[in-house]
């Protein structure tokens, strides 16, 4: 932590003279600048308050291999459900759920997420139970988009209409609330590398280390932004500019702190071909990873830190694959 400390004051003095040379030959690259910028802010938020054990078990590995689809189910609603998410939430020992949030009023909204208590029950359609989180889809708590998870008994999406998140644990039924400020919302960012996929402005992941949400913004030109969120405070403690244009990808997703984007290859297969490391601030646009699919949209990709999967919404299809280190 102190080399780092070292690293980035020395970055800090060369980013003034750099300035200071601008104003003084009055020759602005204001792009450079920005671009400086920005890389100073990601070794900022890497170095500060991050506590020690910051670094998951696999922090140092990048993800190596995706499986074939291990699990494949059509969602038990309808195929017109081609919106929405679905995982595998492990509470503690003794409590894990299985658990599907569909969308409706045009694949964009949703109020309710169905549990299965076993993966049994989950493969044949049985001893489930509907929570309804409002009573309209025009609440100010319904979800909208399909960015939703859910990660230790608590249901987080965004919130209807508005750049924020939502909540909702299914025990206590309480909501929490929190402002992305400036993130892009009601498509103005969305999913786009084939196919605009609508509402999904902002989607949520969650590892062993921190709940993500992952967006972008204006300041940031459109291109991705991760923010690390605080399960107890339910407050962003960091944020990480990337150089990717959020459009120009079908979905992106957090393991073990590295952000992971995707792009359209047919209607059968995706590819892993992103990374950006919030540990080290580096980024790899030259991976290679396949990812089998039955179908063209993906509405929601998301890594479960326990089991090690990926789960998949793929145009109404459930997918699951192992993820390999």
């Amino acid at each position: 932590m102190i080399l780092l400390v070292l690293l980035l004051a020395v970055a800090l003095q060369k980013f003034k003279e750099d300035v200071d040379t601008v104003y003084k030959n009055n020759i602005f690259n204001l792009e450079k600048l920005r671009e400086k910028f920005r890389s100073l802010n990601n070794r900022v938020q890497t170095c500060r308050t991050i506590p020690q054990n910051f670094r998951s078990s696999c922090s140092q590995r990048m993800m190596s291999n995706i499986s074939a689809p291990v699990v494949v189910k059509i969602n038990p609603f309808s195929t017109s459900y081609i919106a929405g998410a679905w995982g595998h939430d492990i509470y503690n020992d003794t409590e894990e759920t299985y658990w599907i949030q569909p969308l409706a009023s045009g694949h964009m909204l949703g109020i309710t997420v169905r549990f299965y208590q076993t993966y049994e029950d989950f493969k044949a359609g049985s001893n489930y139970k509907d929570e309804t989180l409002v009573n309209s889809y025009t609440h100010a708590n319904a979800i909208q988009g399909p960015g939703t998870i859910v990660y230790k008994g608590v249901v987080y999406y965004q919130c209807y209409n508005t750049p924020e998140l939502c909540a909702f644990d299914v025990k206590t039924k309480q909501f929490r609330r929190l402002a992305l400020p400036d993130a892009g919302y009601n498509n103005k960012f969305p999913y786009c590398y084939y196919n605009c996929f609508a509402w999904t402005d902002i989607n949520l992941s969650a590892d062993d280390k921190g709940l993500w949400v992952i967006y972008a913004t204006e300041a940031n030109h459109g291109n991705i932004v991760v923010s690390r969120v605080d399960f107890e405070d339910f407050n962003i403690t960091h944020t990480w500019k990337t150089r990717l244009f959020k459009r120009s990808v079908t979905n992106a997703f957090m393991v073990c702190g590295v952000l992971y984007a995707t792009r359209f290859i047919n209607i059968y297969e995706e590819e892993v071909f992103y990374a950006f490391d919030t540990t080290t601030g580096a980024e790899d646009n030259t991976l290679s990873l396949p990812i089998e699919k039955v179908a063209a949209g993906v509405a929601n990709l998301h890594f479960n830190p326990i089991d090690k999967r990926l789960y998949m919404y793929n145009s109404g299809y459930l997918l699951a694959y192992q993820a390999d280190f």
